[in-house]
């Protein structure tokens, strides 16, 4: 059966840009152009929604100047994503979840509207994760919880908490460039999650890796416990 809902970290574009003697920008691009590619196959396949990571809490960390490449790149793709109709045409809704105060205000202005834009569809759900770290979810939805004067913590009511509220838990999990962690990706989200670690470089994946991982993931057998 395809997942209904998988879950990347497109990981190792710094290094692609190293192999390949490219620009920061240039190589950020490419794996900007690659998830346009990824959800394509991801439509052709039949996947519902698929939520890649694109900046964490800790890259926050990194130097100015590789942040204002990344922030400025990613506004451009936006703006353009936002005067295009590629969303609308293709019924695609999507959310960027993670502590978006932490980015650029210009920038994340232009993702509300995306969102804004989007709501309403339901063929296909694109959630980028932009500022996000697994632990300051975690910890976000506690402080929600206090605020809110909630007593008693269940499973279902903490899941409402979450940036994730609303967007069933990813069915698999595909790591690129050949590192074999979560590294805080999802953590609530993907206790039953399947997880394939794929060598590729996130620019260098083929479709071919890609289906080969929806393959894996078919022979899988999935029991939940039971």
């Amino acid at each position: 059966m395809v997942p209904v809902h998988i879950g990347i970290i497109p990981d190792g574009n710094r290094r692609f840009g190293k192999k390949y003697n490219l620009s920061l920008a240039e190589a950020y691009e490419y794996g900007i152009n690659k998830l346009k590619e990824v959800l394509e196959w991801s439509k052709e396949i039949g996947i519902k929604i698929l939520t890649v990571w694109s900046f964490s809490t800790e890259n926050i960390n990194r130097n100015f100047f590789e942040k204002k490449v990344f922030f400025s790149l990613l506004k451009k793709k936006a703006e353009e994503v936002l005067n295009s109709d590629e969303l609308e045409k293709n019924e695609i809704r999507c959310r960027f979840i993670g502590r978006l105060s932490l980015l650029p205000s210009s920038l994340t202005n232009i993702l509300k509207k995306i969102e804004e834009k989007t709501e309403n569809y339901k063929k296909f759900h694109l959630n980028v994760a932009i500022g996000y770290g697994g632990r300051q979810e975690i910890v976000d939805a506690c402080n929600k919880i206090i605020k809110a004067g909630i007593k008693r913590v269940t499973i279902n009511n903490f899941r409402k908490f979450l940036y994730t509220n609303g967007i069933p838990d990813p069915d698999l999990i595909i790591r690129t460039s050949g590192e074999y962690r979560l590294s805080g990706f999802l953590p609530w989200q993907t206790v039953y999650s399947e997880l394939i670690f794929l060598k590729p470089l996130w620019p260098e994946l083929t479709k071919e890796d890609f289906i080969n991982a929806i393959k894996e993931f078919e022979t899988r057998e999935r029991r939940f416990g039971r």
